[in-house]
């Protein structure tokens, strides 16, 4: 009798491989924020009353000591003073007392003091009676006030970069004109007007300066009221 042989069989499947038994990574919630919207809003306004309070000044008006309050009018000169000074130089006949106008004019600040801005300084000059080609000089302001008339006050910022002008000209006769004068780069201004006729803001063609208005007491104190124009950016 044959024996049968079992046959073997090549269709038979593979064991399916191990599970790894390393952990799949799972994506994780994104970051808490380190504060909440609702704590910053309260963190906020309580930073803005700290700032409120803080700039209430001793006036107990908001925000005093970041916007500084404009002086109100102020004498400035006294035209009894003023006329005295220039009478002592107005009959020189070489002129040179009167090119040299710090012999008659005087600085002051105003409409707020040097503590807030040296910007703020300002010239009041007693006009000549005539230029040096002798055409009589009034103040446009005020061609008929009998005292104003002789004065101009201008704030002494020049309008090119932001020095300082200076109440003198040591110029010649030959321009016909006194003249404030930038000790920078040279820029003057007719002592009149203010308005620019040499240097660099004659050359841009640049504001004049700005003017302080004027008024007179019954004592002729001479009084600043108001300011045309802004400091270094002029008057239009």
């Amino acid at each position: 009798m044959d024996e049968k042989k079992p046959s073997t069989s090549t269709n038979s499947t593979p064991p399916a491989p191990a599970q790894s038994s390393t952990p799949q990574p799972t994506s994780s919630p994104p970051p808490k924020p380190l504060i909440s919207r609702r704590r910053f809003l309260q963190g906020a306004v309580a930073a803005s009353v700290v700032l409120a309070a803080a700039s209430v000044g001793a006036s107990g008006q908001i925000l005093g000591p970041l916007v500084p309050i404009p002086l109100p009018p102020q004498i400035i000169a006294n035209w009894n003073s003023l006329d005295g000074r220039y009478q002592k130089v107005a009959n020189d006949p070489t002129l040179q007392g009167l090119y040299n106008e710090s012999n008659f004019s005087q600085f002051f600040y105003w409409p707020y003091d040097s503590s807030v801005s040296p910007y703020y300084k300002n010239v009041i000059a007693r006009l000549p009676d005539k230029d040096p080609s002798g055409n009589p000089l009034v103040n446009p302001l005020y061609p008929s006030d009998p005292i104003l008339k002789h004065v101009v006050a201008f704030n002494t910022t020049c309008v090119h970069l932001r020095c300082l002008v200076n109440p003198i000209y040591n110029g010649t006769p030959t321009s016909g004109e006194f003249r404030l004068q930038c000790p920078c780069h040279g820029s003057q201004y007719r002592l009149v007007d203010a308005v620019p006729v040499a240097g660099p803001a004659f050359d841009l063609g640049l504001n004049p300066l700005p003017q302080v208005e004027l008024s007179v007491d019954s004592s002729n104190n001479i009084i600043a009221t108001a300011m045309k124009g802004t400091p270094g950016i002029g008057r239009t």
